[in-house]
């Protein structure tokens, strides 16, 4: 799973969300959602944060409504995520597809693959 973040939807832009989101995600689901690294896209400081679960739906549900519910810095996290899901591991993963929003198209290409 990958949670894009584009700080430009962000009202307080802060790198430290990238350590503290998947702290909590882990601390939140009891280890269920770990930490799987993270990048940033290569036309911006849109970041990209690797999760991994060996249960995708729980995860997910967990995920969403973390981004729904939270605010850290300042930031409502939903208004500036994209959630992108791969069924494969994310080494082996050239794209994600786009789960949230609801409705979004698309998919999220990690930067290494490009």
């Amino acid at each position: 799973m990958v949670l894009r973040l584009d700080p430009e939807k962000l009202d307080n832009p802060d790198l430290d969300l990238r350590y503290e989101i998947p702290d909590l995600l882990a601390e939140r689901s009891a280890g269920l959602i770990m930490d799987d690294g993270y990048d940033y896209e290569p036309n911006g400081n849109v970041m990209q944060i690797y999760l991994r679960t060996p249960d995708l739906n729980s995860a997910l549900t967990q995920v969403i409504a973390f981004l729904e519910n939270e605010h850290l810095h300042g930031n409502h996290l939903g208004d500036a995520a994209q959630i992108g899901i791969s069924e494969s591991d994310a080494s082996a993963t050239r794209e994600f597809r786009v789960v949230y929003p609801p409705g979004a198209p698309g998919v999220i290409v990690p930067p290494t693959v490009r």
